[in-house]
């Protein structure tokens, strides 16, 4: 008996349906510019630091299907970051140098101030003698005001010589 074999005939008909979408959504941190701190004389120091970063993000996905549900995303955060000198003598080397400047800078007012104070001196004093003198209602009137000009000791007559 001859066997006859019936054709077969598979039809694959997949069907899938997927919908969805990806939001991706980041946040960068920079650090920086960092504070620095400046003294004069070319000294600036940097020390550590502490930054915080509010963010908000957020996301709105429409869909014009009457059907569908519109959906929506929302995030809210800090980022913060510390930031420190990983040599710390290189820090107090600054922090030394920048307490010698600022001494310098106070000396260096003093002097200012100093010689400010001995100019006011001889000029009050040279106009006192003078007989200049500002108006006692003018408003300089109190630049000289604490002055005092002394009048020399008045040297002793010389000794007559005796005769011969």
């Amino acid at each position: 008996m001859l066997s006859q074999e019936a054709p077969v005939s598979n039809i694959a008909g997949p069907s899938a349906s997927a919908t969805g979408n990806v939001t991706n959504q980041a946040v960068q941190v920079l650090q920086g510019p960092f504070s620095v701190n400046t003294y004069g004389g070319g000294i600036q120091c940097q020390g550590p630091s502490l930054s915080f970063s509010p963010f908000a993000l957020g996301s709105r996905n429409y869909n014009w299907d009457p059907n569908s549900f519109e959906t929506g995303s929302g995030n809210i955060g800090i980022t913060m970051g510390f930031n420190f000198p990983l040599d710390g003598s290189l820090t107090e080397q600054c922090k030394e140098a920048a307490e010698a400047q600022i001494a310098r800078n106070q000396a260096e007012a003093d002097k200012a101030r100093l010689d400010f104070e001995l100019v006011r001196l001889l000029r009050c004093g040279e106009a006192m003698k003078s007989g200049i003198q500002f108006h006692p209602d003018s408003p300089y009137a109190s630049i000289c005001s604490d002055i005092i000009v002394a009048q020399p000791p008045t040297p002793p007559p010389p000794e007559p010589k005796p005769s011969l």
